[in-house]
């Protein structure tokens, strides 16, 4: 999951853990089935997070702005 491009793009952090690692996969996961769903205009980090689960907030642990999560997935 190690993003790195010099744009603001990183992760802010690592899973270090499997439950953590099963949150971030389910974030992507949701990602994934939201683009397929709803296309990328419609892409938001709350549809996202309804989706994988979780809260916004703990979206926002591993990403810091939908251009992060994205570049992440991709």
């Amino acid at each position: 999951m190690r993003t790195s491009n010099g744009q603001g793009l990183n992760a802010r952090k690592q899973p270090q853990q499997a439950r953590s690692q099963a949150t971030v996969d389910a974030i992507f996961d949701a990602t994934i089935q939201v683009l397929l769903a709803d296309g990328l205009q419609r892409l938001t980090t709350i549809r996202v997070a309804e989706r994988a689960g979780v809260s916004v907030g703990t979206l926002y642990q591993y990403f810091p702005q939908k251009q992060a999560l994205l570049f992440a997935v991709l």
